[in-house]
């Protein structure tokens, strides 16, 4: 959507809100402004009117009072003044009098004159049916301290303001010889006299009528003697107040409507609408207003700019720049666009001189470089690949796969090591490299590919070294390793049978001689021939040859020294801790003598006298430092011996040793003898 769309969309969305809030606005505000004055105003009225019905049944009252208290109508009733009719009650009296009713009634409740008469047609009507005869103590004939009666009477005819006073005489003054009735109907013609506002209407129900109209049937449960008053609003053109009035017994009687027109509420109508019709003018006028200074400030120039900067990207003319005007935000775009254009052209010679550089490096690399798409179809490929394919570029590149040049044997696998780096980013970071063979031109070539994603690519650099040679040199070094290694092994087996050849030529020559102490020398020397072949041994049977577990040679050591001594392991108990060492034979052969010697000795000389002891061998690292700890239980050594000075062969050779090892030599004598040497491996040139 267009920018001037935008603008004038949002505008009219923000004038329709305006009205919409400032409706509710006024409405909220109006609303209960224009109903309270509407209902006072309608109380008001009905109020007036109510005034002016008291108003005229107060005149009614006086009226009746003051032809109560004539003296001719009191001896008319006392039956003294027989010409009274003829002579005071002619018809025009009731014009004259504005009545409807006039009755002279005795205090036995004998009517003595009774007259209705109908005001508008001039002519005398019958009474009505429940004013024809009387009691003397009908309630309408009882009265309190010479006063009468007023209010309104339900009859069957209709309603009736009625008004009685005693007759008394002129000054009066009693006794009272009967009552004044007069009454008027609450008609049309009456209820007209009362109405003092134009285009009002008051009319009148009775309260027990079963035929009420609809809008009284629905305000008759609103009134009552505490509330006799409520409003009803009829419809958007009237509103009627309605009123209950008692008769002359306090009993509801009468429902009184005043209906008038809803003047203050078309009067608000009005306004509401004029309200509006000027906010949404007053809107649409600010709104083009608005519209059409963003469209001369800010849109047309902000096209142009625009059609300036598509014109550019067209033509692809970076030297060009957009023109500037003014001083404000538009202008600092359109220079910030030109610093922009400026940079990007800039950036254009960096990439046109970056590309010409790049491309010289993947021409004149000296490796083979090819670029392939997704799918490893080639795209690209530098003078080497071509080289190496003895084939044109134009018949490699998007003619050629990469994963179709390998081996069959290779082809999935490498396939899948593509697709794994290139889906996975946290494979992405570092370059990815694999040895590979490919077919070429019908010979087998190994190379050793090192590839990655070019950023924002799906496609993969690949460079490629021929290592075909090197591969082969590898196959033939590797089998030269191998019968150097059958070699090494061989020689250790047969050292180990020439060792075990002079044991027992020693162990022949033992045989002949029949002193103890020369056999004695024989055992031990073929003990130390055995330490070492058994060395040899282990190298043989070892996957390193350069290297022995210590304490698998230990174990078989001591078991084979017991045996060669003859010694109950019952009597003499071994416990060894040498942890789990590899040594290499430069300090397997010293450490297996050592322990070979002191194990001789202590089995020979430690334990005489004694039923049973043991014999602790201890083998510990801390860094580079071994600690060797040979300890017994036995007599210990004699008093004031020294073991570096004696002249023993087995100490000679131990301090000898001790000495090869590069390490120090430490012996305590308590409850037994404690032999400590601390040294560190002999350095030795790997053998393959």
């Amino acid at each position: 959507m267009k920018l001037r769309s935008k603008t004038l969309l949002f505008s009219s969305l923000i004038l329709i809100t305006l009205v919409v809030v400032l409706l509710s606005i006024s409405y909220l505000v109006f609303q209960g402004t224009y109903s309270g004055i509407e209902t006072k105003y309608s109380y008001h009225v009905l109020n007036d009117e109510m005034s002016d019905f008291n108003n005229s049944l107060s005149a009614m009252n006086r009226t009746t009072q003051d032809w109560a208290q004539w003296d001719d109508a009191y001896t008319f009733v006392s039956g003294n003044n027989p010409n009274f009719i003829t002579k005071d009650l002619p018809p025009n009296t009731f014009s004259r009098l504005g009545v409807n009713l006039i009755i002279f009634v005795n205090n036995n409740g004998k009517v003595i004159y009774g007259k209705a008469y109908d005001l508008k047609t001039k002519q005398y009507k019958s009474l009505p049916q429940n004013l024809t005869s009387f009691t003397k103590d009908s309630p309408l004939l009882v009265h309190d301290n010479n006063t009468g009666l007023s209010g309104v009477l339900n009859l069957p005819e209709g309603p009736m303001i009625i008004t009685t006073q005693p007759i008394v005489t002129g000054h009066g003054q009693g006794p009272i010889e009967g009552t004044l009735i007069m009454g008027r109907y609450i008609n049309n013609d009456y209820l007209a006299s009362l109405i003092n506002i134009p285009n009002g209407t008051l009319n009148v129900s009775s309260y027990n009528s079963t035929n009420q109209p609809a809008d009284v049937n629905k305000i008759l449960p609103t009134l009552s003697q505490t509330n006799p008053s409520n409003i009803l609003r009829l419809g958007p053109n009237s509103i009627a107040a309605y009123t209950l009035i008692n008769d002359i017994y306090g009993n509801p009687a009468i429902i009184l409507k005043s209906q008038m027109p809803r003047t203050l509420y078309n009067t608000y109508i009005n306004t509401v609408l004029y309200f509006i019709i000027t906010i949404v003018f007053l809107g649409m006028f600010f709104v083009g207003l608005i519209i059409y200074s963003i469209d001369k400030n800010v849109l047309n120039r902000l096209d142009k700019i625009m059609g300036e900067i598509g014109d550019i990207g067209k033509k692809g003319d970076l030297k060009r720049r957009i023109t500037v005007k003014g001083n404000d935000e538009l202008s600092d775009l359109a220079s910030s666009i030109n610093n922009t254009i400026q940079a990007l052209q800039k950036s254009e010679r960096n990439l046109e001189d970056s590309e010409k550089n790049y491309r010289s490096i993947f021409e004149n690399t000296g490796t083979a470089m090819l670029i392939a798409d997704e799918d490893m179809t080639i795209t690209l490929v530098n003078k080497t690949f071509e080289n190496i394919l003895k084939q044109n570029k134009k018949d490699i590149e998007g003619k050629q796969n990469w994963i179709n040049m390998l081996v069959p044997a290779e082809q999935k696998k490498i396939e899948n090591f593509h697709k794994t780096h290139t889906k996975d980013d946290s494979l992405t970071i570092i370059p990815k490299t694999y040895e590979t063979q490919a077919n070429i031109q019908g010979e087998t070539k190994d190379f050793f590919a090192t590839f990655d994603i070019i950023p924002g690519t799906t496609k993969s650099l690949i460079s490629l070294i021929d290592i075909t040679d090197r591969k082969r040199a590898e196959g033939l070094l590797t089998t030269s390793l191998k019968e150097k290694e059958l070699l090494l092994r061989e020689i250790h087996h047969r050292v180990k049978n020439s060792l075990q050849l002079i044991s027992s030529l020693l162990t022949l020559q033992a045989s002949e001689i029949d002193d103890k102490k020369i056999i004695a020398k024989y055992k031990e020397s073929e003990n130390r021939i055995h330490t070492i072949a058994l060395i040899h041994e282990s190298l043989y049977q070892s996957t390193n040859i350069s290297n022995i577990n210590f304490r698998d040679y230990v174990e078989i050591l001591i078991e084979d020294i017991i045996n060669s001594y003859g010694v109950s392991t019952n009597k003499i108990k071994t416990t060894l801790e040498l942890g789990n060492y590899n040594l290499g034979i430069e300090t397997a052969i010293p450490l297996g003598l050592i322990i070979n010697e002191l194990i001789s000795n202590s089995l020979k000389h430690a334990f005489n006298g004694y039923d049973k002891g043991e014999i602790k061998i201890i083998l510990e690292k801390n860094d580079e430092t071994y600690t060797l700890t040979v300890k017994d239980n036995g007599i210990g050594l004699p008093e004031g011996f020294k073991f570096i000075e004696t002249n023993s062969l087995g100490i000679l050779l131990i301090n000898s040793l001790v000495n090869q090892l590069e390490g120090k030599l430490d012996v305590e004598v308590n409850d037994g003898t404690l032999v400590t040497i601390t040294f560190t491996e002999l350095e030795y040139r790997e053998r393959m």
